[in-house]
């Protein structure tokens, strides 16, 4: 989150040197992670079970 929160909306990254580097290595991260729990979740989500997840009808709070 900081690498996002470090890049304002004018797309210039505040830190000079090697924050462009930082930035996109941690793009990769991101959608790497991303993408991966998006396989287990097709995978396994039926076997997945909390009882903090709630579907999206349920009202957040009770």
């Amino acid at each position: 989150l900081l690498c996002v929160s470090d890049k304002p909306l004018h797309g210039e990254i505040k830190l000079p040197g090697q924050a462009n580097a930082f930035y996109e290595r941690s793009i990769s991260q991101h959608l790497r992670i991303g993408i991966e729990t998006i396989n287990l979740l097709r995978q396994e989500g039926d076997s997945l079970h909390s009882r903090k997840l709630r579907s999206f009808d349920e009202p957040p709070l009770r």
